[in-house]
């Protein structure tokens, strides 16, 4: 499997007047993107993606997701964040 690569878009949330928050990956645009990539890659339609929630954006970056099939089996994506700005490639790690 090749590797994809996704632009997304990063939430900053701030809170207050100098108080800020770590910026955060938007975690449902990851999983929507991770999936349509996925499915042209694989070219099956109805495959949804999982990533977690609160991923820091920070270069360098690492986590899992996982993809499931229509037909139930799971895949393993390894996600690599090549900037701070939302910017990703994937790995298939397992599954499928």
């Amino acid at each position: 499997m090749r590797k994809g690569t996704l632009l997304l878009v990063v939430a900053m949330l701030g809170v207050g007047a100098g108080c800020t928050r770590t910026r955060t990956l938007d975690g449902q645009g990851l999983n929507e993107k991770l999936a349509a990539d996925l499915s042209q890659k694989l070219n099956e339609q109805g495959i949804t993606v999982s990533c977690p929630d609160d991923v820091p954006a920070q270069a360098g970056g690492t986590f899992e997701c996982t993809a499931t099939t229509p037909d139930g089996k799971q895949i393993t994506l390894q996600v690599t964040q090549t900037d701070d700005q939302g910017n990703v490639t994937y790995d298939v790690t397992g599954g499928a």
